[in-house]
């Protein structure tokens, strides 16, 4: 199928596209979202393959067996189309700003510029804008008169009253018109989720609808609401003050927040997505690949004169040169690849890269040998259940016991089970509690491309003591009626089927398990243990 429902923690479920999804620069940070059906709500997989991109239903399932989706699903397309387009009318410019005056922040409205001529009548007419709440009841504290404007500047109206709407009535004037066409006749407020606002020591103003905000700056975060726990994971932010005025007839609860996002998760995507806009997770124009350099501000050190191996992103549309001591230019070719754009170039002396929009500029430096750091692993620690995992080491499960990680360096966690990847945690120095740990997993730690640490966690089989050879009547009894937790159905038990040959009734009972997709664990170790009972023999 190529459409599913992402079902998100801050924010509404919505309709995904499998290719506008693949096509996504964060697709990465996709792989672990909960993708569920559109018509059985049951959950499905998001596969990007080389020939075909897609959603597949999760095998064993048999909620999902008679799902109308398993042929056709292009009735959901007119319903995207349509999502998409509510989307694209989001985008809409605000107006809104907020200054800080003291200890505490003030909420305006700021009108575009007007017209010297425009500004005269208006004034000689006494025009007189009356700003409304979302009830059209007037607001007597927040009304704008012409003697305050200043042609060609913005005028900034302090508002008292914070809502998430505001309409504008203008008294009986000659230039109406033409002074409607430019501030309008409405303007978006402070919606009750909040908003974030550009960081600024003067008026800051608020991030329109669908505008894009990225990892490398500082935001004012407008709130009335705590902040979730969870955001400590993609979000550092710090409290710089209240935001001052009456909401509802009450004295605000609004606070102002410095925030920063660290990176671009799941999570992180889902509540800049829940603000109305796109968290774009920025990385440099150029990324050097090899060799090795010490980076220091925007000049690379290299140890010897080289080749230099570079990549540029996906979307970059500039062409490069390199300049040495300032006396010729030398254009870099760009080679496309599936990531992005490789460039590959030599580097020697002292020289300098620069985009052809002026956008990058970066200086290479070669020779400096004493200058370049030998590389050190990172200090890494991992304990469970209080105690120390060395390099290598199983552990058993334990009840109410955590394994934890921490780093001197930023890694790459890695979770496997039955060498299928279950999960991956970017970038992270600290992890206090690795979850769904299961018999057989395994952790693996990455700084870089080199594996540095390495757990797993020991995988148990339950032993039966085997009586001679049971019957199949007293085998069947045994496995349809152990109860306890159901388990799917491993693709171990065909195997065991071919080894069943005289006992019927079992054997039946396998393949419905096998068709269900379910079988009580108890029953799958006591099958494994004869089997590993009989291949020992």
């Amino acid at each position: 199928m190529e459409y599913a429902i992402r079902k998100t923690y801050f924010g509404p479920e919505e309709l995904v596209y499998a290719i506008d999804l693949a096509n996504d620069p964060h697709v990465h940070q996709h792989l672990n979202s909960k993708f569920i059906c559109p018509e059985c709500k049951e959950p499905v997989r998001f596969i990007n393959g080389e020939e075909r991109t897609y959603f597949r239903h999760l095998p064993n399932n048999p909620k999902t067996q008679n799902c109308p989706n398993y042929y056709s699903d292009n009735n959901y397309a007119a319903q995207y189309l349509s999502q998409q387009e509510r989307y694209k009318s989001r985008r809409q410019s605000k107006r809104l700003y907020i200054l800080k005056r003291g200890e505490s922040f003030g909420l305006f409205l700021g009108f575009p510029p007007l017209e010297e001529e425009t500004v005269v009548a208006a004034r000689n007419e006494n025009l007189v804008v009356q700003i409304n709440n979302p009830n059209n009841a007037e607001l007597k504290e927040n009304r704008l008169f012409l003697n305050q404007v200043t042609p060609g500047e913005i005028t900034y109206v302090w508002l008292k009253w914070i809502y998430d709407y505001y309409s504008f009535k203008y008294s009986e004037c000659s230039v109406n018109d033409d002074i409607e066409e430019i501030w309008e006749k409405d303007q978006s407020g402070l919606p009750e989720k909040g908003a974030l606002f550009r960081y600024s020591n003067n008026y800051a103003r608020c991030i329109s609808d669908n505008g894009e905000v990225t990892t490398d700056k500082y935001y004012y975060f407008a709130t009335a609401s705590k902040l979730s726990e969870i955001t400590k994971d993609f979000l550092e932010y710090e409290f710089v003050g209240k935001l001052e005025g009456r909401s509802f007839g009450y004295e605000s609860k609004w606070k102002i927040y410095r925030v920063q996002f660290t990176k671009a998760t799941e999570n992180a995507l889902e509540f800049a997505d829940n603000l109305g806009v796109n968290l774009i997770e920025w990385h440099p124009p150029l990324i050097p690949l090899w060799p090795p350099h010490v980076q220091l501000g925007d000049r690379q050190i290299y140890s010897k004169s080289t080749k230099v191996l570079t990549l540029a992103q996906k979307t970059d549309t500039s062409s490069y040169h390199q300049e040495i001591e300032g006396q010729y230019h030398r254009s870099i070719p760009k080679t496309r690849i599936k990531t992005g754009w490789l460039l590959y170039h030599s580097a020697e002396g002292s020289m300098c890269i620069k985009s052809s929009d002026g956008g990058y500029e970066a200086h290479l430096t070669c020779g400096f040998s004493d200058k370049i750091s030998h590389y050190l692993p990172p200090e890494i620690t991992l304990e469970y259940d209080k105690k120390p995992l060395e390099n290598g080491d199983c552990f058993p499960l334990k009840d109410k016991a955590n394994l934890s990680l921490k780093s001197d360096s930023k890694c790459n966690i890695y979770h496997y089970s039955e060498k299928q990847l279950k999960s991956v945690y970017w970038s992270e120095q600290a992890i206090l509690t690795l979850l769904n740990l299961s018999e057989g997993d395994r952790i693996c730690v990455r700084h870089g491309m080199d594996v540095v640490y390495r757990v797993s966690v020991q995988k148990c089989i339950q032993t039966v003591v085997r009586n001679s050879i049971q019957s199949d009547e007293k085998m069947y009894q045994e496995l349809a009626l152990t109860g306890g937790i159901f388990i799917s159905t491993p693709v171990k038990v065909k195997y065991i089927l071919n080894r069943l040959g005289k006992c019927p009734k079992v054997s039946g009972y396998l393949r419905n398990a096998l068709k269900s997709g379910k079988i009580p664990q108890k029953a799958y170790c006591h099958l494994i243990s004869e089997l590993d009972q009989e291949i020992r023999e």
